[in-house]
């Protein structure tokens, strides 16, 4: 191969179906790419420019301006793994449009031998016609009956193929909508709280015996800590399928409890908390900020409050600008810090849970 045909190469590696190179450091990426010296790259893009290949680099081999390649891009090798997996579909049945629907999960499947793939091709054409009656019916479970007997292979094929395909995921649940619940049989409000921690803190306060506290329950050892507020904003999506753990009293079923006209959200201080609550705001409408953010507000102003850091497990926490009208407030507060609603004390707690913030 010549070095203007090793330099085409390189150049449309770089473009990867883009339409021109930023020109700016060019030579240096291609002589770190290619081991030669600048100057050999000059002269080869000389070459090329001379011969009418590259757009943007003039005949002594300068750039300036974005660059660009006329010749066509070699082909692509298709993958052993996509030949496979588009003859194993085909022998299972598939149509041609569901053969280039499901393409994009070669890779994932790149290790298994042609009889799993043909069973694998088999079991989501079956999952797909079973799927009306199957609505509900979690993720995992769905894997575990239709494909090869795995609970976690439809969770690793790519979401936008099984989209494609026809099959709706967002239809079934990554794992059974628990919510752990606490409360009298008529609560004077509800509060959807973030964190267990807290929840158990104001169970213990008694504050259960006249309002209603909803927290998700966590799978599994490997479940962050930091996740449960996310679990609790997908609960409520599944209204009516939530499935009640009662930890004091007996409050009403969750979906019940979601329709309370005092619903009140009581997360941390922080970035995300106030996410979270947005998102929450969107699906419960009547949803407002507890009165439990007052002593954390009190604690920040005192100084007790965090940074966004690896530390304080809050470091990858996005800044936000959007937040409902009575956190806006808030938003602009914990821009910079952070305080923990594991701050707020049992008599705060007894006192203002069944109140909203403003």
């Amino acid at each position: 191969m010549s070095r203007e045909d090793q330099l085409l190469t390189e150049l449309h590696a770089m473009l990867d179906g883009r339409a021109f190179l930023q020109g700016s450091g060019l030579v240096a990426r291609l002589a770190k790419r290619t081991g030669w010296h600048e100057l050999d790259v000059k002269q080869a893009l000389g070459r090329l420019a001379r011969s009418g290949t590259v757009t943007g680099i003039t005949v002594q081999g300068d750039v300036y301006k974005r660059v660009g390649v006329t010749a066509a891009a070699p082909a692509k090798p298709v993958p052993v793994s996509l030949t496979q997996w588009e003859t194993a579909m085909q022998r299972a049945g598939l149509s041609t449009s569901d053969v280039g629907a499901l393409a994009a999960c070669h890779d994932r499947i790149a290790d298994f031998c042609d009889t799993d793939m043909e069973a694998l091709a088999a079991g989501l054409l079956a999952l797909r016609r079973a799927a009306p009656q199957e609505v509900g019916t979690p993720k995992f479970v769905l894997s575990a009956r239709y494909l090869l007997g795995s609970s976690k292979l439809l969770g690793q094929l790519p979401a936008a193929a099984m989209s494609t395909f026809g099959l709706d995921l967002k239809a079934h649940p990554d794992a059974p909508p628990y919510v752990i619940t606490a409360g009298p049989p008529e609560p004077e409000a509800v509060v959807l709280v973030e964190n267990p921690h807290a929840f158990d803190a104001a169970v213990a306060a008694g504050a259960a015996s006249r309002v209603a506290f909803v927290v998700t329950f966590g799978y599994g050892l490997s479940r962050s800590s930091e996740d449960f507020g996310n679990q609790l904003l997908a609960s409520v999506a599944y209204g009516d399928g939530l499935i009640a753990l009662v930890r004091e009293g007996r409050p009403p079923s969750p979906a019940a409890l979601l329709e309370h006209p005092r619903v009140y959200f009581w997360g941390d201080l922080d970035r995300e908390g106030l996410r979270i609550y947005g998102g929450l705001r969107h699906r419960i409408p009547q949803l407002r900020l507890s009165a439990l953010y007052r002593p954390m507000i009190t604690a920040f102003h005192a100084g007790a409050s965090h940074p966004y850091a690896k530390a304080t497990c809050k470091d990858k926490q996005a800044a936000s600008q959007i937040a409902p009208d009575d956190g806006r407030d808030l938003i602009e507060l914990c821009g910079l810090r952070a305080v923990d609603q594991e701050y707020v004390g049992t008599e705060d707690i007894r006192n203002l849970c069944a109140h909203a913030l403003i």
